[in-house]
C-alpha cells in the first residue's frame, strides 16, 4: 500500500498548495477594481507554465492513488464455509452449533484464549452439549518457527488418546517447545515417550498440519487465533461467522446466540 506520508508524494501535495495558493493571490488581484501593479506580460506567462505543472503532477499523484487502491488487500470476510473431517474435536457430535478455531500454539494471542475464554466456553457449551468444537492447525512457521513441532506433538500424543491434553500442556509452557521439552510433556503425560518421539521424528501429522493451514487460509484465515462458528448441521462442513483474535467470552457469547437463534427460526 503507498504511504501517502512518503517523502515524494508529500513534497508533490505540498507544491501543489503553494502554487494553488498563489494563483489564489494573483485572481484576488485581478478583482475589478483591484491594481494589477507588477502583473506582466512574462509573470503571466510563468504562471500559466506553473499551473501546467500542477496539472501534471495532480495527474500523477491521482496516478499513484489508484494504484494504491488496486493493490490494496480486499476486505476481510465476514463468513467463511469450512470442513473438519477427522479433526480432535470436542463436546457431543450432534451438538447444534461447531465453533472450528484455527490456531498456533506458539501464538501468545492464542494462549491469552485459552486461559482466559477458553475454560469458559467449554464449561457453559462444549461440556453441556450445546456446542462441538473442533481445533485445527494453523502454525505461522515465519514467525513461530518451533510450532510446527509443537502442532506435531499432540497430533503424537492423539495416537495414545490424549491429544486434549496435549493441547493444554502445549499453551502452558508456550516458551519451550524444543524436541527435548515436548519428549517431557509426554513424559508428564504418561505416555509411552519412544512412541511418541518416533511418531515427532517420523513426521506423519506434518500432512495434515499443512493441509489445515492451506484450508484455513482459503476460508479466509489471515492470523490466529481464528475461529468459525456457524449451525452445525448434518456433515462435516458448517458455514459460520468469522471471530478473529482473542476476543472476549461476551463476544464468543454473542455470535454463538445468533447463530442459535437463526437456526431456531429455520426451523
Amino acid at each position: 500500500m503507498m504511504d501517502l506520508s512518503s517523502p515524494t508524494v508529500g513534497h508533490r501535495i505540498r507544491q501543489v498548495v503553494i502554487g494553488l495558493g498563489s494563483l489564489l493571490v494573483v485572481c484576488l488581484m485581478a478583482v475589478p477594481g483591484m491594481s494589477l501593479a507588477g502583473v506582466i506580460e512574462d509573470d503571466i506567462g510563468a504562471l500559466r507554465k506553473d499551473m501546467q505543472e500542477m496539472k501534471k503532477d495532480l495527474a500523477e499523484i491521482k496516478k499513484l492513488l489508484q494504484g494504491a487502491l488496486k493493490k490494496a488487500p480486499p476486505p476481510a470476510k465476514a463468513s467463511a464455509t469450512v470442513g473438519f473431517r477427522g479433526r480432535p474435536m470436542l463436546g457431543q457430535a450432534d451438538a447444534p452449533v461447531t465453533i472450528v478455531e484455527f490456531s498456533d500454539y506458539q501464538c501468545p494471542y492464542c494462549k491469552r484464549f485459552f486461559t482466559q475464554v477458553f475454560s469458559q466456553l467449554k464449561r457453559d457449551y462444549i461440556d453441556t452439549g450445546k456446542i462441538r468444537y473442533v481445533f485445527r492447525d494453523f502454525p505461522l512457521t515465519r514467525i513461530h518457527p518451533q510450532a510446527p513441532k509443537a502442532h506435531e506433538s499432540a497430533h503424537c500424543a492423539g495416537e495414545q488418546d490424549q491429544y486434549w491434553e496435549m493441547h493444554d500442556i502445549l499453551f502452558q509452557n508456550q516458551k519451550d517447545f524444543s524436541l527435548v521439552a515436548l519428549s517431557s510433556y509426554a513424559g508428564d503425560l504418561g505416555l509411552d515417550v519412544d512412541a511418541f518421539d518416533a511418531c515427532l521424528e517420523g513426521g506423519q501429522h506434518v500432512a495434515a498440519i499443512q493441509q489445515d493451514s492451506q484450508d484455513g487460509a482459503k476460508a479466509g484465515v489471515r492470523g490466529t487465533p481464528s475461529f468459525i462458528i456457524g449451525k452445525s448441521g448434518t456433515g462435516d462442513t458448517i458455514n459460520g461467522t468469522i471471530v478473529r483474535g482473542a476476543q472476549a467470552f461476551a463476544k464468543f457469547q454473542q455470535v454463538i446466540q445468533a447463530v442459535q437463534k437463526t437456526s431456531q427460526a429455520k426451523n
